[in-house]
């Protein structure tokens, strides 16, 4: 078993991140509706790098144009000052986080990505929320997916693989899909 995700290679890594990502889409949503943002480029983005990993999109020019398209536009967004903007901000550093990965195979800035989703579980936990529950189902999830993804080297990522990854009705923080 993978006993952490920086035992995994470059493509994997970017595709637990896509996990971390999808699995916190729920805020995306919320925080889009909120803040009355446009949320297109992170999507077209995100959409391209799907794309990418499951072998559909083949050219890294055009996955990099998206995501520049997407860094540019993160570059000017403000999250919310609250618990959902924080993870919205979570879920951008992975989206950033998986792009790096598959354009520097040395970059790896995942223990960064877990400091941060401990952090919002302290901060979930002052607000009375249930942190404890809540983290251990995040370990579950994390365990399940270097599990998954211990052995990926190259793309394509399997249509299995990635509908394990995607499946996930609650969010790490609670919030329903």
């Amino acid at each position: 078993m993978a006993d952490s995700q920086s035992d995994l290679s470059p493509i994997a890594r970017s595709t637990w991140c896509l996990a971390v990502v999808d699995a916190c889409l729920p805020h995306l949503d919320l925080e889009e509706t909120e803040s009355g943002g446009d949320f297109k480029h992170w999507r077209k983005a995100l959409s391209k790098l799907r794309a990418f990993l499951i072998g559909d999109l083949k050219s890294e020019s055009n996955l990099e144009r998206f995501y520049n398209a997407f860094s540019d536009w993160d570059a000017n967004y403000e999250t919310s000052d609250s618990l959902n903007g924080r993870i919205t901000a979570l879920v951008f550093s992975s989206t950033h986080t998986a792009f790096a990965a598959l354009f520097d195979e040395d970059s790896d800035d995942s223990a960064l990505i877990r400091g941060n989703i401990n952090d919002l579980y302290a901060e979930l936990d002052t607000l009375g929320g249930d942190a404890e529950g809540l983290q251990a189902y995040w370990q579950a999830l994390d365990t399940e997916w270097c599990e998954a993804l211990k052995t990926v080297r190259q793309r394509p990522i399997s249509s299995a693989t990635m509908k394990l990854l995607q499946d996930t009705d609650i969010s790490p923080f609670g919030l329903a899909a």
